[in-house]
């Protein structure tokens, strides 16, 4: 299967702990290191023993940045930055043109901007998405403020809301119940008709194939 975003070589690990919101121990076959977390999530899912892929590096505070980790029967992919790069193949799949990357709007950059099938220009912003439970993904794992902001600028400038789900094991998507402002103003710009779409790439250590595009629930 042809991959729409390719990773670059990663090595295996253990999770040990999680020392705070953005650094993890884990064991490796030279022993214990310590790796960046570039996902500022709860990740309540990330627990001690989970299988981990990392990008290795050399100097620096950490010894490399987290890269997949293993929930229930599928990789996770927790650096967004690679979801993010495969937007245009995810977008070209609906018909539609990528325009620009990180453009901003109302003083806040957003993920891109986009030409939808009928010539119509869109701001895009993606979410990422790694908590599933009941073979339900859900955003946000924490309350987020941001999301919130930027669901208010795509509603009020007629964009696109892109939550992507890095696992394969999750058959549909809603709002999580920890964040129940951002649930309500979801579900209510979705009735005011704000373009939002859910889609599940499945990943692997090779990289990620979006594959399937999941209901919503509010």
């Amino acid at each position: 299967m042809e991959l729409d975003q390719a990773f670059p070589p990663s090595r295996a690990a253990r999770l040990l702990e999680r020392e705070n919101r953005f650094v993890v121990r884990a064991a490796a076959a030279g022993g214990e290191l310590r790796l960046h977390l570039p996902n500022t999530g709860r990740l309540e899912w990330l627990r001690p023993g989970t299988r981990l892929r990392y990008l290795p590096r050399a100097g620096g505070r950490t010894a490399g940045r987290v890269l997949l980790a293993h929930a229930g029967a599928a990789w996770a992919l927790l650096d967004s930055a690679f979801a993010e790069a495969a937007l245009p193949r995810l977008v070209a799949r609906w018909g539609w043109s990528w325009r620009a990357a990180q453009p901003r709007l109302g003083g806040r950059r957003l993920d891109g901007l986009v030409v939808d099938e009928a010539g119509r220009e869109r701001y895009l912003e993606m979410k990422s998405a790694t908590h599933v439970r009941a073979g339900r993904a859900c955003f946000p794992d924490a309350p987020s403020e941001r999301a919130r902001a930027h669901l208010a600028l795509l509603r009020e400038h007629g964009g696109v809301l892109v939550f992507a789900v890095l696992r394969a094991d999750a058959a549909s998507f809603g709002p999580c119940p920890v964040d129940p402002e951002f649930a309500a103003e979801l579900c209510d710009a979705v009735r005011g008709g704000l373009l939002v779409r859910a889609a599940r790439a499945r990943v692997s250590p090779a990289g990620l194939v979006w594959d399937a595009e999941l209901p919503l629930y509010c």
